[in-house]
């Protein structure tokens, strides 16, 4: 359930649930933001469904990311029919000073703009990369409050779980100012701030954009916004299983040609993938949409609950190291594969009676 809305001068939080994705933060900063409103769900279940990872991570030595994929841009930028956006830069943000930066933003919040800010992390105690090296990075602000000199946030805190928390002017101001100096000195790029404010409508559950998705999963294919992105580089659907296992497999092997791993945020999107997909369902069927169907309540529960499992396996591995575990992995991944085949192929032609 959304927090309250504070309507006190010096404070002020808007309406934040939390989020059903978090494996990556532009799922999570900006579906905290609309599932706080159930007239969004409609869209939310009309899409989440497709998924891609990078393909030639080995050749190119690039980092390999599995994500969710609903076209391009980014999720960060104009991509949710519920917010509306304005985006900023450094160069735009320097002409402020650093206090009147403070101000700008308790200005937004109190107008309801969530403020996505980029900045460098390292300057936040709450941060797991605190005191280390740079960490350019952005954080979700949906609050303030200026007798406590506090902003409300989201992020992921030191022990690595995605929470609500405060941050204090004083920390703020200090990352920000890091950041425009690693701006000034060339050392990373700007990845700019984001301002968004809920915008209610009415958007139906969108059958043909679902049924679409669905057999773009089923066949490997990606029809999303093809006219302003060019996904060469990229696999879809049922084939990333197969690049997952290459991937998984070059961790074993120690392959020099692997870079950047993120071998828990695989899986963890994984999971994410079955669980909404489940919870769709469950949608679906609550709604009348598609008939009431155990064969898919039951495979998808289970789907999920496997690729949990297989997560939570991993992470003990990184703690402690279970040579058995890739088998593991490369096998959960293929039985994955053909089950989901068999239960999209199911729930297509439940779409489409």
């Amino acid at each position: 359930m959304p927090m309250n809305v504070s309507l006190s001068k010096s404070s002020k939080q808007l309406p934040v649930s939390t989020p059903p994705l978090k494996g990556f933060l532009r799922w999570a900063y900006t579906l905290s933001i609309t599932s706080s409103y159930s007239q969004t769900l409609p869209w939310y279940y009309s899409n989440f469904i497709q998924l891609s990872c990078t393909k030639r991570f080995l050749e190119d030595g690039i980092q390999c990311f599995v994500d969710f994929h609903r076209g391009q841009p980014n999720e960060l930028n104009f991509n949710n029919p519920f917010l509306v956006t304005c985006c900023v830069n450094y160069s735009i943000l320097s002409n402020l000073s650093l206090d009147s930066l403070i101000e700008f933003f308790v200005h937004q919040i109190r107008n309801e703009y969530y403020c996505i800010v980029f900045l460098d992390e390292s300057r936040l105690s709450v941060s797991a990369s605190f005191e280390q090296d740079p960490f350019p990075h952005h954080l979700f602000l949906y609050g303030y409050d200026t007798d406590e000199r506090v902003f409300h946030a989201s992020m992921f805190d030191k022990t690595g779980v995605y929470r609500n928390l405060t941050i204090t002017f004083d920390e703020f101001r200090n990352a920000v100012q890091s950041m425009r100096t690693l701006l000034e000195n060339n050392e990373t790029g700007d990845h700019h701030t984001y301002l968004y404010q809920f915008k209610d409508g009415n958007y139906k559950f969108d059958h043909t954009a679902v049924k679409d998705q669905l057999k773009d999963y089923l066949n490997s294919e990606n029809h999303i916004n093809r006219i302003n992105f060019n996904g060469q580089n990229m696999v879809y659907g049922l084939e990333i299983y197969d690049y997952l296992k290459l991937y998984y497999e070059a961790v074993r092997d120690r392959n020099p040609s692997l870079v950047w791993q993120n071998d828990i945020r695989h899986l963890h999107v994984l999971w994410e993938h079955k669980m909404v997909m489940s919870e769709r369902i469950s949608y679906l069927i609550g709604n009348g949409i598609i008939g009431q169907d155990e064969i898919l309540i039951d495979g998808y529960k289970k789907l999920t609950h496997q690729a949990l499992l297989l997560r939570d396996h991993y992470i003990r591995h990184s703690m402690r190291p279970d040579g058995s575990i890739f088998d593991r992995v490369t096998g959960k991944l293929q039985e994955f594969k053909d089950q989901e085949a068999h239960y999209l192929e199911r729930l297509l032609r439940q779409l489409e009676k």
